[in-house]
């Protein structure tokens, strides 16, 4: 995923970086971490949160992050050389609040044969987070999924950070503290458009296809 960031392609007068939020894990995160942050200095920056939870890490990452707009990005992806510039361009709009992007199975995914990709009976999404809405560009009537999402930080100052109950923990693998948080936006009377161009692809684990 760092690898893929760290060749994004952007217009020369934004400055823009990557915080990585590294939610008290125990394996070698932060030495990968620090590693970019020497081969690309003031791109990179590590960050950690000891209180383990996604929203957690997320809050962290909010409060500590230095830009105006926050993109937001899973783990397990990885994104197009022009992902973080077309999912933001939209956003010095004032009239969006935030966007939402595309969320495709990884490149050379074969899905087996009971799994439909589209349709009435898809499941891809429940397994990989898939999100596809078409070619269109457009205001969205559902919230983003948390793997491929921007927000104006003053959006969070004004609804508040994402919700603590919600979103992954120890024991409890519950989520949907990103699709939450866009829809209290929404119910706020704020809009969020969908960017078809900001495609990320994300990993599909073999035990989520048995």
């Amino acid at each position: 995923m760092l690898d893929s960031l760290a060749v994004s392609i952007l217009s020369e007068t934004i400055e823009w970086e990557v915080l990585v939020v590294n939610n008290n894990s125990s394996d070698e995160t932060e030495a990968v971490v620090e590693g970019f942050s020497r081969r690309y200095p003031e791109r990179f920056r590590h960050l950690f949160e000891p209180q383990q939870g996604k929203s957690y890490a997320l809050n962290a990452g909010i409060r500590e992050a230095r830009g105006n707009i926050l993109a937001f990005v899973d783990d397990d992806v990885t994104v197009e050389p022009l992902w973080l510039q077309n999912l933001t361009s939209a956003l010095y709009d004032s009239q969006w609040a935030g966007c939402g992007g595309r969320i495709l199975p990884a490149r050379g995914f074969v899905p087996p044969r009971w799994l439909a990709l589209n349709g009435p009976c898809n499941l891809v999404g429940a397994l990989c987070a898939y999100f596809d809405p078409g070619d269109v560009s457009g205001e969205l009537k559902d919230p983003p999924f948390g793997a491929n999402m921007a927000f104006r930080k003053e959006m969070f100052a004004r609804y508040g950070p994402f919700r603590t109950d919600l979103g992954p923990f120890p024991n409890n693998k519950i989520g949907f503290e990103d699709t939450e948080f866009g829809r209290r936006l929404m119910a706020g009377g704020e809009r969020l458009r969908y960017i078809p161009t900001a495609v990320v692809y994300h990993e599909v684990p073999e035990y989520r296809v048995r």
